[in-house]
C-alpha cells in the first residue's frame, strides 16, 4: 500500500509534480543521501538550536530519513550523520488551502503546500505554541522546497525568526533505499520506471 499523505493534501495537484518527487512521497519508507546543516550566527539563534536540540552544523554528511505511518499522518525522522531530528506531518482538514500540519515539540506549523511542475513549496500560514496562536510578527517562519536537481530529489529548509534572522537550515539530496511495497509501482508503468531508476543497485 503506497503512502497517501501528500495525495490527501494536494488531490489532483499531486499529479503535477515531477515523478522523482511523487515517488518519494508514495513509495519510500526510508531514503538516504547527503546533506548540509547550518545555524544562524547570533547567540540567540545558537541558543534556540541548543534548547530545541537541533542537529549541529555540518557539511556534506550522510543523511537518512524514515517515514513512519501514524494514525492520521506520518512521522519523519531525519538523521544527519546520526543526529536525529523528528517531526510529525499531518494533513490539515479545516483550512481553505492545501495544508500540511508539522508538529515540532510544542510548536504546530500550518504550512501552505504548493505543487508545480518544478516541485513543492511549503510556506507558513499560522504558527501555534500549544493552543496559543503566535502573532505573525513574532512567529518563526520555516520555508521548505522540494525540487529535482540533476535527476535527483533535492530538499531545502530554512527557519527564520523575527529580529533574529536565520536560526536553522538544511539541504541535500535523497534517494529511496527502502520501499513501503515493492509491488505497488507495477500498477503505474511510469512510476515503475522511476522506481527502478531510483532503486539502489544490488550488491
Amino acid at each position: 500500500m503506497s503512502r497517501i499523505l501528500y495525495r490527501a493534501i494536494l488531490g489532483e495537484e499531486f499529479d503535477r509534480l515531477p515523478p522523482q518527487i511523487r515517488d518519494m512521497h508514495r513509495f519510500a519508507a526510508r531514503a538516504k543521501g547527503t546533506a548540509g546543516v547550518s545555524q544562524g550566527r547570533s547567540w540567540a539563534a545558537r541558543l534556540i538550536c541548543r534548547l530545541t536540540r537541533l542537529p549541529r552544523p555540518a557539511s556534506n554528511v550522510p543523511v537518512e530519513t524514515s517515514f513512519e505511518p501514524l494514525e492520521t499522518g506520518e512521522r519523519w525522522t531525519r538523521r544527519f550523520d546520526g543526529q536525529p531530528f523528528q517531526t510529525d506531518m499531518l494533513p490539515g482538514t479545516r483550512e481553505s488551502f492545501p495544508c500540511m500540519l508539522e508538529r515540532l515539540g510544542p510548536f504546530l506549523f500550518k504550512m501552505r503546500v504548493t505543487a508545480t511542475a518544478e516541485g513543492i513549496d511549503l510556506t507558513p500560514e499560522q504558527v501555534l505554541l500549544g493552543p496559543l496562536r503566535i502573532p505573525p510578527a513574532l512567529a518563526p517562519r520555516p520555508l521548505g522546497r522540494e525540487r529535482v536537481v540533476d535527476g535527483h530529489y533535492h530538499f531545502s529548509v530554512e527557519v527564520r525568526f523575527p529580529l533574529i534572522g536565520k536560526v536553522f537550515g538544511y539541504q541535500g539530496t535523497l534517494q529511496p533505499s527502502e520501499f513501503v511495497a515493492e509491488a505497488e509501482p507495477a500498477a503505474d508503468p511510469s512510476s515503475l520506471e522511476a522506481h527502478q531508476r531510483l532503486a539502489p543497485a544490488a550488491d
